[in-house]
């Protein structure tokens, strides 16, 4: 090899090394900016979680504290002789509520097990408010509007049922109004009829029969309402028989308010406040919520 060769060849190994080192050198800052992104969107990630986890367990606290706020407000006056079945059927869910919670503080469940717990927090304090509302206790300041107390609700879980049931609830709001006699009957009229749909769809007989032939049934030879609780509950993989009770409970609670409504049996003149109304209506929208959360997968 003559000179000018050898130093030909040393500048085409010494620019192939360097296009070596270039390349090496665009991989890693490739490589490094990858790892970067994917450590900033963990850490994303994990700081939303905890965010929404924080967020989720502050809204459980303030049910609880609202809860007991509730209960108090109820116990400090003496036991009124209007709603004296729906009293015992909220103190009753109040109970179930509280001994299921204790029953799993620290124990592992499904987060849609633990969801169902914690709404119930949520059930019981609107079942108190309501029952507090009815005996002129109620939080006249924060009253909507009679527009916004007839306003549209709940559409995007009655949706996932079938168009149907945004309208009978739609119609069920429409009642709502001070100036009707039959405002509450109405509306629980209405109100009964998409809940009991809600539990009917998701679980019809044949399917809850199918899965437990030795399920519980009534008199007519058809699954009860229990045993649909439970076929919703296995189908989310939930195997604990005190939210079982919880369920059932806040389920006798909402229908048993229907009933005395429907049977006359409140002891008022007919009409109510916009207090009692919207007390009525936040009610039921917790059921539906609840009952949607049940149902859903």
């Amino acid at each position: 090899m003559t000179p000018a060769q050898f130093k030909a060849a040393a500048n085409k190994a010494q620019r192939e090394q360097k296009q070596a080192i270039d390349k090496y050198n665009r991989e890693a800052r490739r490589h490094n900016a990858a790892v970067k992104k994917a450590v900033s969107d963990y850490n994303r990630e994990v700081w939303a979680y905890n965010s929404k986890a924080r967020a989720h367990n502050a809204k459980v606290e303030n049910q609880r504290r609202r809860l007991d706020q509730e209960i108090r407000r109820l116990k400090s006056r003496p036991a009124a002789t209007t709603f004296v079945a729906y009293r015992a059927s909220v103190e009753t869910l109040v109970r179930t509520y509280t001994e299921t919670d204790t029953s799993l503080d620290g124990r592992t469940i499904t987060s849609a097990g633990r969801d169902l717990v914690d709404r119930g927090s949520e059930e019981a304090a609107n079942s108190a408010y309501l029952l507090n509302a009815m005996d002129g206790d109620g939080a006249a300041e924060e009253d909507p509007t009679e527009d916004e107390l007839r306003g549209p609700s709940m559409q995007a879980e009655l949706a996932a049922f079938g168009q149907d049931l945004v309208d009978r609830w739609t119609g069920a709001l429409f009642s709502l109004s001070p100036s009707n006699p039959d405002a509450a009957r109405h509306f629980c009229t209405s109100a009964r009829e998409v809940l009991i749909t809600m539990i009917d769809s998701a679980a019809p007989d044949s399917a809850v029969a199918a899965a437990d032939s030795a399920c519980d049934r009534t008199d007519k030879g058809v699954p009860t309402r229990r045993a649909k609780v439970g076929f919703l509950l296995r189908r989310k993989s939930i195997d604990e028989r005190s939210i079982e009770d919880l369920v059932e409970e806040d389920m006798d609670n909402v229908l048993g308010l229907f009933r005395e409504f429907n049977n006359g049996t409140h002891g008022h003149a007919g009409r109510f406040t916009i207090t009692q109304l919207s007390a009525l209506r936040i009610r039921v929208e917790s059921a539906i919520g609840f009952i949607h959360a049940l149902c859903t997968a």
